[in-house]
């Protein structure tokens, strides 16, 4: 049974400033009215429920091509908004060449998803600014961009009967004939019943088809000499590995799908529509947004390999960020997974291998963070209740948090009294970005130190990252809590004092962001007696005795 939290949901306030406090701290009930518990989610588990994906790849399986008589082909354009190397568009120019029919594609807007998903504001205005690049791009090849508005007074998903029904009759209504419709796989659990719910539409004047794309190796296709599918990372990125370089060809690691840049729908009048579409002004963000275009992407890619590649082993240091950077874009789908490792491979010169990170070679260790993210969309596919609010290990439900209400909104606004929390904390309202490290060091002290529900923390990152993919937010957040697919033991809690002096030696992030400790003797110390910064809302050491006790007996006792 699961355990109740030891304050009271309903009593806290909705909300405070500009937050409204309510959306992370359950699923939303107008939304998701019957959310999933643990009994639900074994079903999937013991296989009394069938999963998304494996209902996806059956109707997959059973789609042919389509018949001549489709004289319009469409691509649905969601999370891959590129035109180099992107396989439902690609194989959509291919089918038009074949029956000699007109080429359209769209994109959908459905401001119901994005609530209930929580989706950033600078995510979609990242993804806004993306797709008015990609519309130019794809006037220049005569290929018409339609953006599609469900009605948001309409309070239903992507997912419903209502928003499918919708979506078919506009791709008829835009084509005005039979239309073959392509798009890339989703593998979130919403995103894949949506993808059921289309092609239970289908019939004579209207065909679906998804193919697999986010991933550089398909969902399921490596399992253990059992038969099933890894928990654990290290050996199946041996097996990730040994995949991918059996692809491989003489002159790339993963053959990239180019289309030719030429005028298409030759035989149709192509009238350049304009893009029309705004954001509404209340998903607009104020923090800053990089280039979002296809091109900017390339050339992100092309700089950090030929210039920085060489330290990213320092990428987890807070005032330098070594990192890439290039997690925005491959969230959105600006930019493909393959073509990143594609382009590491290349400066490497040699197999790819599946060897331990200390004896990698800064590239080496930067295709392997590049392979997290496949591994974390093949563990949603097959634990599908981790995209619907619960945990991957179920054992988790009976750790009885803490969850208080006020230490969570100080965790939140970066006052906490723990110098380099609340200078991360601070940093991601003001910049929508941390790095890795940053949201390791931070999710620790929320779900052990604080002992308040990962899940809340989760959604907060959710809500305000630039970079967010739900796969990878959930698994990293479990990973740091010991609640997920290779989690970290529930006894590695972070020291924050340590944390801060290894990744801000100089403590010139926390003076950055945390200005009131600028003259600080001591930065890294929670003990500070600096007018203007608060008290710290624990004791390192009892919160670390406590979280081991609570997590021992939620656990396993």
């Amino acid at each position: 049974m699961k355990r109740e939290p030891s304050c009271d949901a309903e009593q806290l306030p909705s909300k405070k400033g500009n937050y409204y406090w309510d959306q992370y701290l359950r699923p939303d009930p107008v939304y998701y009215p019957h959310a999933i518990d643990a009994k639900r989610a074994l079903e999937f588990n013991n296989g009394k429920r069938k999963k998304p994906y494996d209902e996806l790849q059956d109707l997959i399986s059973k789609q042919n091509r389509p018949g001549e008589d489709f004289k319009t082909v469409i691509h649905w354009f969601r999370n891959d908004l590129r035109i180099y190397d992107n396989t439902g568009f690609y194989t959509a120019i291919k089918e038009s060449e074949k029956l000699g029919s007109k080429i359209l594609t769209i994109y959908t807007v459905n401001q119901n998803d994005w609530i209930a998903h929580l989706e950033s504001d600078s995510k979609l205005t990242m993804m806004y600014r993306s797709l008015k690049s990609l519309h130019g791009k794809l006037s220049e090849m005569q290929i018409p961009l339609y953006v599609l508005v469900f009605d948001s007074k309409t309070l239903k998903l992507s997912n419903s009967k209502q928003f499918v029904t919708w979506l078919k009759d506009e791709c008829l209504k835009i084509s005005k004939s039979s239309v073959y419709l392509t798009a890339n796989a989703e593998y979130l659990t919403d995103e894949l019943y949506r993808d059921i719910g289309v092609f239970s539409v289908s019939d004579e004047r209207f065909q679906f088809n998804v193919f697999h794309d986010p991933c550089i190796v398909e969902p399921g296709a490596l399992k253990t000499n059992q038969g099933s599918q890894y928990t654990v990372f290290s050996p199946w990125y041996k097996k990730w590995c040994s995949r991918v370089m059996d692809g491989s060809s003489p002159n790339n690691l993963i053959e990239p799908l180019v289309p030719e840049k030429r005028a298409y729908n030759e035989n149709e009048e192509f009238v350049g529509n304009t893009f029309s579409y705004r954001l509404p002004s209340q998903y607009v963000s104020s923090a800053p947004i990089p280039d979002a275009s296809e091109d900017a992407a390339w050339s992100r890619l092309i700089t950090f390999l030929q210039v920085s590649a060489g330290g990213y082993q320092d990428k987890d240091l807070l005032p330098t960020e070594s990192s890439s950077h290039l997690s925005c874009y491959i969230s959105l789908g600006i930019l493909s997974a393959r073509c990143v490792v594609n382009e590491a491979f290349k400066l490497i010169g040699s197999r790819l291998v599946g060897k331990s990170p200390k004896d990698m070679t800064p590239v080496e260790q930067f295709i392997r963070e590049v392979a997290w993210r496949d591994f974390y969309k093949n563990i949603i596919c097959f634990w599908p209740y981790l995209s619907m609010d619960v945990p991957f290990n179920l054992s988790s439900l009976e750790i009885r948090w803490d969850n208080n209400f006020s230490n969570f909104q100080k965790w939140c606004l970066g006052n906490t009294g723990f110098p380099v929390v609340d200078a991360i904390m601070r940093k991601l309202l003001q910049v929508g970005y941390i790095n890795n490290r940053a949201r390791m060091i931070t999710a620790s002290f929320l779900s052990k130190n604080l002992l308040i529900d990962w899940r809340w923390g989760e959604k907060w990152f959710r809500k305000h990252l630039i970079d967010c993919d739900l796969a990878s937010n959930v698994g990293g957040w479990g990973f740091i809590s010991s609640t997920g697919a290779d989690a970290q033991p529930y006894f590695r809690i972070f020291n924050m004092e340590r944390q801060s002096r290894t990744f801000d030696p100089d403590g010139e992030f926390i003076k950055k962001w945390v200005p009131e400790l600028k003259d600080s003797e001591n930065v890294h110390s929670s003990n500070q007696e600096v007018e203007n910064y608060p008290s710290p809302i624990t004791d390192s050491k009892s919160s670390r005795q406590k979280a081991l006790e609570i997590y021992n007996e939620g656990l396993y006792g």
